[in-house]
């Protein structure tokens, strides 16, 4: 009504100026009935013939890779944009520039904003380097577009719903510079290599252990350099490996998960993924975690190449720190299908008493087993319930320097300004 009451009052404005000849009448009264049409209309055709678009350098990366994301804004028409206001969703995983973190906990997230203005017919385009900083199957969008008449009176809103996705992989760390062996108290292993040498595929010479054979000692290189020297041969190639992941990370279930805890056991598991692949190996995937959308444990069944290599890593970068049920019940449900002699490497930031029971069950059924601790300091006095024919590595001990050398890289490095690329057609 008062829209109306404006108009209504516009053209009497007009008709008195026209009838007195008063110029001044004549302008206010089209600036009034200007501004109403504006502000009427302007809602109506603000958006249409007008597209918000993005592009992804690639769907797939690994954690520090650096992509490029482009995001264009076409405005098809002769209307004018005066000014436009673009919030789009962002990850947490990922880091570029114009970001804003809104919510907290669990609901926390990135609003990466832009405000532009758009010429008639005028398509602009931003290019940002976006750097992936944790793994995860990460959702770009959807964005809401915001846009206003020349006067300020009216806004209009607008949601884009088209959605962005990125797969992140998880870390992959040389295996070896993680195997280191944990000791008895006196000094003496708690088992050997986790794969047996092949003594036809020599490497090279290390310092003697206490715990090598007689046969590795090299004779000539120890009278050479006047010490005791081992031979180090290559691991033989084994038919079978399956990948046993435990997302638990604390005693009690209240205790809710340590993210930083599982984050080292899926880079531990994805290592030992990328090390069976190039090994040839036929190997497969189970743990306890919850894959993302879905209510399930994962399980990845057996093979061998990229494409298995493929499959493990999409999994574990689909992960959540989340567990439903205990390591040992899925263990003891995939371990009837395993292979005679099969390799077991499990993976766990918490040695449990339910876990070391299971890991002495399939070392009885003939099967090899590889504990890889990934927790912080000692795993424990549950370690010295493990046979010594099961060896135990200290993953977590090796991945804790790396850690801090790779938040530095996150903090030092942050990507550079985005650049704008402008097309009047």
């Amino acid at each position: 009504m008062i829209s109306d009451l404006w108009v209504i009052a516009a053209v009497v404005a007009i008709i008195a100026g026209l009838l007195a000849s008063q110029a001044l009448l004549i302008v206010v009264g089209v600036l009034v009935l200007l501004i109403w049409i504006t502000g009427k209309h302007w809602p109506r055709y603000a958006f249409r013939r007008l597209t918000y678009s993005r592009r992804l350098e690639r769907r797939r990366a690994f954690i520090g890779d650096v992509l490029d994301y482009h995001i264009t804004v076409d405005n098809d028409k002769l209307l004018p944009m005066i000014w436009l206001d673009i919030s789009d969703t962002f990850p947490l995983g990922l880091q570029t520039g114009g970001t804003f973190r809104r919510g907290v906990g669990a609901e926390a997230e990135l609003d990466h904003r832009i405000t532009t203005s758009l010429l008639p017919y005028q398509r602009v385009t931003w290019r940002y380097r976006v750097r992936c900083r944790a793994r995860g199957y990460h959702r770009i969008g959807p964005a809401r577009l915001r846009s206003g008449d020349m006067f300020g009176l009216t806004s209009a809103e607008n949601s884009v719903t088209s959605v962005e996705y990125l797969l992140v992989y998880p870390r992959i760390v040389d295996l070896r510079r993680m195997m280191t062996l944990w000791e008895r108290p006196l000094g003496a292993s708690r088992g050997r290599k986790f794969v047996q040498d092949d003594p036809s595929r020599f490497v090279g010479l290390r310092d003697y252990h206490p715990t090598d054979p007689l046969k590795r000692i090299d004779w000539k290189a120890t009278a050479r350099h006047g010490k005791l020297e081992s031979r180090i041969f290559e691991p033989a190639a084994t038919r079978y490996m399956l990948i046993a992941l435990n997302a638990r990370t604390g005693d009690a279930a209240w205790q809710g998960s340590n993210r930083r805890l599982f984050e080292r056991a899926v880079t531990v598991a994805a290592s030992v993924a990328d090390y069976a692949s190039r090994e040839d190996y036929s190997f497969g995937l189970v743990s306890n975690a919850i894959a993302s959308y879905s209510s399930k444990w994962m399980s990845v069944p057996p093979g061998s190449g990229n494409l298995q290599l493929e499959s493990v890593l999409e999994s574990l970068a689909m992960a959540g720190p989340f567990w439903v049920t205990e390591l040992s019940s899925v263990l003891r449900t995939e371990s009837d299908s395993l292979v005679s002699g099969a390799t077991v490497v499990l993976v766990t930031a918490l040695l449990s008493r339910a876990v070391v029971t299971e890991t002495e069950e399939i070392r009885r059924r003939g099967h090899h087993v590889v504990v890889f601790y990934a927790g912080d300091g000692d795993p424990g006095p549950l370690a010295h319930l493990l046979p010594p024919e099961i060896p135990l590595f200290m993953a977590g001990s090796s991945l804790a320097g790396l850690e801090e050398m790779w938040r530095d890289d996150w903090l030092e490095d942050e990507p550079a300004a985005p650049t704008i690329a402008e097309d009047t057609q």
